[in-house]
């Protein structure tokens, strides 16, 4: 019984967190940076607010700094292509950062779409799944032998 008060707690403990998705601001901008949120690439500002999915670039001799609303920073430094995660990194979300060649602006993110597989949902829907699973394996067996009629 106590595994599975064990199993029940640590899913109501981390389905909220997984769900909890991250807004993060850029600041610290140096040089030219560009943000895409859809369908192209435009000038950043300061305080800019990004959603999971928006890529920053920064280009030759450009910086900037994405803060997350969990107090989470990424460094974007020079020549670099970063796509947001649904959650911060500090949140266990896996930041993609590419390098960007000088000189090559232009081919990036021509057509693109960024992608719609949601980690979180699934992991909202995997999780409880699994927890259920566990369940019932467990109560199938309770300790004792299986008989067959």
């Amino acid at each position: 019984m106590n595994r599975i008060s064990l199993t029940i707690a640590a899913t109501l403990i981390l389905c909220p967190a997984v769900a909890v998705r991250a807004d993060a601001t850029l600041a610290e901008l140096q040089g030219d940076v560009r943000v895409n949120q859809g369908s192209e690439f435009v000038a950043a500002s300061d305080q800019m607010v990004l959603k999971a999915g928006d890529r920053v670039m920064t280009l030759e001799n450009s910086s900037a700094v994405i803060k997350f609303d969990d107090g989470c920073d990424i460094n974007a430094s020079a020549n670099s292509l970063i796509t947001l995660p649904d959650v911060s990194s500090c949140a266990g979300g896996v930041v993609l950062t590419q390098n960007v060649a000088p000189g090559s602006v232009g081919a990036i993110g021509a057509g693109a779409e960024a992608s719609s597989f949601n980690w979180g949902r699934a992991l909202l829907v995997i999780v409880p799944a699994a927890t259920a699973a566990i369940i019932i394996a467990d109560n199938n067996n309770n300790g004792r032998p299986t008989v067959s009629p």
